[in-house]
């Protein structure tokens, strides 16, 4: 495969990757953990630091670890049950790690983050300092979900989308998605005549694509669905994403190298200011939702407007003014941002113009449903 163009550009400069590991390829015979690949990755991970390249590891593998400890042998599906064994787990898989970094001269720092630490603001910044300063100190930031407190509504899926959470947060321009498949298939890769994918310009090329996960009985939460959820993130921010085979020897040399392994997915949009990737990837709590015509959306995509409540014609769900909603044309979101209606509000003005607005609300200080500095574009409706 000769690179397309943009790969070529995205591996020319890079300063700063995530790189995240899941749950079946650490696992393993030595205490529960394969402590061998462990110490591969320290190795490929000294020698990207080698070229100049900042990287931050997000590693799943704490309930394995746990579950080890526990004489598990099969995966609990109780919350509680995971929970107690993250517990467990996460000290014992911080260890090792400590052990092989420190075995070729890396400091590591450990970083548990739950999903609020990325929708609150301010928690979102604090936590951006915190990376910025370890690998400003050139220790490695080793990251994973906060397991032992995180609800259901609150985890990632075997880290893969906080993967891809992190890889905007701290401005990187390339994530690695390490896995024990070879890539993205264009049917399940059990089939004879199934193909790898070598590269992906937007996920809607791929209709046939089964989201279960390759492996089943498992420790991990992930699978395919997960990880194209962490693509589709990351690639809607400007990131430049790869999954690939986390076992296959020198990986991310061979990644940082553009060779034809793995799948590469391009990134779907330019790179976004901090604040606007903090909006394209927060969660809105409520699944809030704003219908809006064909003008309205030619007005936010081509003419760079605020939303007016003229063109919005529907409103999904209950959200306060203040909360992130999506903003749809049909069944695809174009937008997503800050909205400055409450829903009850909003269905009660949609469609009307300015001046009609004060006699049922009042006189406002602004009109906008979202003013354009609150929204992030979503130009290709990834």
């Amino acid at each position: 495969m000769s690179n397309p163009d943009f790969l070529s550009q995205g591996l020319a400069d890079l300063r700063r990757i995530v790189v995240k590991v899941g749950t079946n390829l650490l696992r393993g015979d030595q205490e529960g953990l394969n402590l061998d690949l462990m110490d591969a990755l320290a190795v490929q991970i000294e020698q990207v630091r080698r070229r100049g390249i900042d990287v931050i590891l997000v590693s799943s593998g704490s309930v394995g670890a746990g579950a080890y400890v526990m004489g598990f042998d099969e995966p609990p599906v109780d919350t509680n049950a995971r929970q107690a064994l993250a517990a467990i787990g996460q000290s014992r898989l911080m260890h090792h790690y400590k052990g092989v970094f420190k075995r070729h001269g890396m400091k590591v720092a450990q970083v548990l983050l739950t999903r609020n630490s990325m929708d609150n603001r301010k928690r979102y910044l604090n936590a951006r300092t915190t990376f910025e300063t370890l690998l400003e100190w050139n220790v490695l930031p080793i990251v994973n979900e906060n397991d032992t407190v995180a609800i259901e509504e609150l985890t990632f899926g075997d880290n893969d989308q906080l993967s891809a959470l992190i890889a905007a947060k701290v401005d990187a321009e390339l994530l690695i998605l390490l896995t024990d498949v070879d890539g993205l298939y264009d049917r399940p890769p059990s089939e004879r005549e199934a193909q790898r994918i070598p590269v992906v310009h937007h996920l809607r090329e791929l209709p046939q694509v089964r989201y279960e996960s390759p492996s089943t009985g498992t420790f991990g939460l992930g699978g395919m669905r997960s990880k194209l959820e962490a693509v589709r993130l990351a690639t809607r921010t400007g990131i430049l994403t790869f999954i690939g085979p986390g076992r296959l020897p020198g990986i991310l040399d061979k990644v940082l190298d553009g060779e034809d392994v793995g799948t590469w997915c391009e990134a779907s949009t330019r790179r976004m200011p901090a604040r606007k990737r903090w909006l394209a990837l927060g969660k809105r709590w409520g699944g809030g939702k704003v219908q809006i015509d064909g003008g309205a959306e030619e007005a936010l995509l081509l003419g760079g407007k605020s939303l007016l409540p003229s063109g919005v014609v529907k409103v999904d769900q209950e959200f306060e003014a203040g909360d992130l909603v999506s903003v749809c044309c049909s069944t695809v979101e174009i937008a997503r941002g800050l909205v400055r209606y409450s829903s009850g509000e909003l269905n009660s003005v949609k469609g009307m113009k300015t001046s009609e607005i004060a006699q049922i609300l009042g006189e406002r200080q602004s009109y906008e449903v979202i003013h354009r500095d609150d929204m992030v574009l979503f130009h290709e409706g990834s």
